[in-house]
């Protein structure tokens, strides 16, 4: 590191094994910090070692429990209190980002009421991966953001992976924008869209899939920012597959998995999807992870954490790593 201000890096209970990663690319040693509970199961956060005046790094997924989240709170807050010189949050996986406006009547706005508690727990910026809803990013001001993408890092496999007949494809109209972003990052020309109703979060109407489109004879990639229960996907790669797509395999960022990775994964191998290709934004058991026939693959994003955090530290711009 060559900024004179010391940097330390801080974790959450989830975010650890992430954060030793970053810390291994980064040539440093990952802070000292006591997260545990009171017996009654509050969150108790104690840094342990002298964070005046460095630059302040806290890594954790925010999805649920909302432990992550208040972990992720108490870590900033402590450092503010400690006189950290910058406190920069780095939440892997930003939850509760799907519920970002009133699209039935009295629903909570969650996204607005989590970011506005992260921005107020003392921490200056913030270092976002995948976002479901990119315009709340908004809601972290004052705060100043950063939004990276994974693309950096599952582009190059999945040029390795994907035949001259592949096509890639939007699980819903919300996720026209990233097929588009993708196909033109691996050089087709086309993509298609699937069109669908939902009779709740994660339920569809499988009869009302719609195609907007050709798979018919091609290898289909379903592209993603995440993976909940798997049941929209799931149900786009069936209409896929009657629509005559020969391979099909699934891209997500963030493998949420819903409550349950082991039924994700027993759905997954119970339906005709090749390969299911995710990264390592949410940790989970590799035991609950393996599969009886579809082939998983977890890429690491350790490497574009750790090169966001390195230049954000030196005071360098991050537009060379959104590609």
């Amino acid at each position: 590191m060559n900024s004179d201000r010391p940097i330390k890096i801080f974790t959450g209970v989830a975010g650890k094994a992430m954060g030793e990663a970053v810390c291994k690319h980064l040539g440093i040693e990952l802070g000292q910090a006591h997260v545990g509970r009171f017996k009654d199961g509050e969150v108790q956060i104690q840094i342990l070692e002298n964070v005046r005046d460095t630059d302040v790094f806290i890594i954790n997924p925010t999805n649920p429990p909302a432990e992550n989240l208040l972990e992720m709170v108490f870590l900033a807050e402590a450092a503010h209190d400690s006189s950290a010189g910058r406190i920069t949050l780095v939440p892997t996986y930003l939850g509760y980002n799907r519920q970002d406006r009133k699209d039935r009547p009295r629903v909570a706005t969650s996204a607005r009421v989590v970011i506005e508690l992260l921005a107020r727990s003392g921490a200056d910026r913030a270092l976002l991966f995948d976002l479901h809803s990119e315009p709340t990013a908004g809601f972290f001001h004052p705060l100043m953001v950063d939004h990276l993408y994974s693309s950096s890092v599952t582009v190059p496999y999945l040029k390795k992976v994907l035949s001259s007949e592949s096509i890639l494809a939007a699980p819903d109209k919300g996720g026209v924008y990233r097929a588009e972003a993708y196909a033109r990052r691996l050089g087709h020309d086309d993509f298609v869209v699937f069109f669908k109703s939902r009779s709740a979060p994660g339920e569809v109407k499988r009869e009302s899939i719609k195609i907007i489109g050709s798979v018919e004879g091609k290898d289909v990639l379903f592209v993603d920012d995440m993976i909940d229960s798997g049941g929209t996907m799931l149900a786009d790669v069936d209409a896929a597959k009657q629509a005559g797509a020969k391979k099909v395999m699934c891209y997500a960022t963030h493998a949420v998995f819903a409550s349950d990775p082991r039924k994700v994964i027993e759905a997954f191998d119970a339906s005709a999807v090749d390969e299911l290709i995710i990264t390592d934004t949410i940790p989970h058991d590799p035991e609950l992870l393996k599969s009886k026939r579809v082939k998983i693959t977890v890429l690491s994003m350790a490497e574009l954490v750790a090169e966001g955090i390195r230049r954000l530290h030196e005071g360098k711009s991050l537009s060379e790593l959104i590609r």
